[in-house]
């Protein structure tokens, strides 16, 4: 069996050219590594963009707002921001099952009413176009469209023939807006130029806690702010 002879390159250059080739593959491979690592190291360096905040809730900005002011007052109020709501203990103000304002409940409605009449003209159409000073700070130049004041009761039914825990809530919170009222807060106007203060009785169908009857009694200022 005769041997294998290697097969020599026929041209001389062709052994030159395969080295070149080699050569300039393994120079491009290590460009590539480089570049790759400058962008890593690039990419490391570089500070994650902190995420854009979402802006105030302006209806939560302005129950914590009025809701301070009141505390800040005497009012002894519970402040919900999630629901746009104030909450005043039935208990403070009304004698347990009675319509009527106690004395401790008439002073406690009179200290609400000033601080409601300094602050309500800052939110509400028909005060905002004129020139108001010590306004709180209000960006996005939100307005009050209604402010319903609500009465709840606790679920004791009353031994009054026809009168019932709705007239109860209802006769509440009819109180609760004459003691509030001064001619001043009477006059607030929305856009619409309706008058922003209501009224409404939801009984004992909203029980905050219904293993605890005194959290249940109570009334609450409800705000809406105007759509925009």
């Amino acid at each position: 069996m005769l041997p294998l002879r290697r097969k020599r390159p026929t041209h001389p250059s062709e052994s030159a050219d395969e080295s070149g080739y080699m050569a300039s593959a393994s120079d491009l491979m290590i460009g590539l590594l480089f570049i790759f690592i400058v962008m890593v190291m690039v990419l490391l360096a570089r500070k994650p963009e902190p995420a854009p905040q979402a802006p105030p809730d302006p209806l939560a900005l302005v129950v914590q707002t009025i809701g301070q002011r009141l505390r800040a007052a005497g009012v002894p109020v519970t402040i919900n921001q999630a629901s746009g709501v104030i909450t005043l203990p039935a208990d403070t103000l009304f004698a347990r099952g009675r319509p009527d304002l106690e004395p401790q409940g008439v002073e406690t409605l009179r200290l609400a009413g000033e601080q409601l009449q300094a602050l309500l003209p800052c939110y509400v159409y028909s005060q905002r176009r004129q020139s108001i000073e010590g306004c709180p700070p209000n960006p996005q130049q939100v307005e009050i469209e209604t402010i319903l004041i609500e009465g709840h009761t606790d679920s004791v039914p009353l031994q009054r023939g026809d009168y019932s825990n709705w007239h109860l809530g209802l006769d509440r919170a009819r109180a609760v807006l004459k003691a509030l009222g001064s001619q001043r807060l009477q006059n607030l106007r929305n856009q619409r130029e309706q008058p922003i203060f209501g009224i409404s009785s939801y009984a004992d169908e909203r029980p905050v806690d219904p293993a605890d009857a005194s959290l249940n009694r109570r009334v609450e200022l409800r705000f809406v702010l105007a759509f925009q």
